[in-house]
């Protein structure tokens, strides 16, 4: 079953009602919440810069252009940093 990485909606909560809430609130992982912000992040940046549709119809060939774009997109951001 997978773990759900959500937060609570008040991060200072000291009390936290209903036992799953709480379960929720004890087992909450900030570290790998914060990684999940950063792929949103990444993904985010990718549909802004280069476009959120796809030009193909096979799925095969829809990784193949994914996989291009994010290649573009991380030449890009190294040639930023140059």
């Amino acid at each position: 079953m997978p773990d759900s990485i959500i937060p609570l909606r008040s991060w200072n909560a000291e009390v936290v009602g209903g036992k799953y809430l709480q379960e929720m609130a004890h087992s909450f992982d900030d570290a790998r919440y914060r990684k999940r912000q950063l792929v949103e992040n990444k993904f985010s940046v990718l549909k802004r810069k280069f476009g959120a549709d796809l030009k193909a119809r096979l799925f095969s060939i829809q990784k193949k252009e994914i996989t291009g774009k994010m290649i573009v997109c991380n030449i890009y951001r190294f040639l930023l940093l140059l």
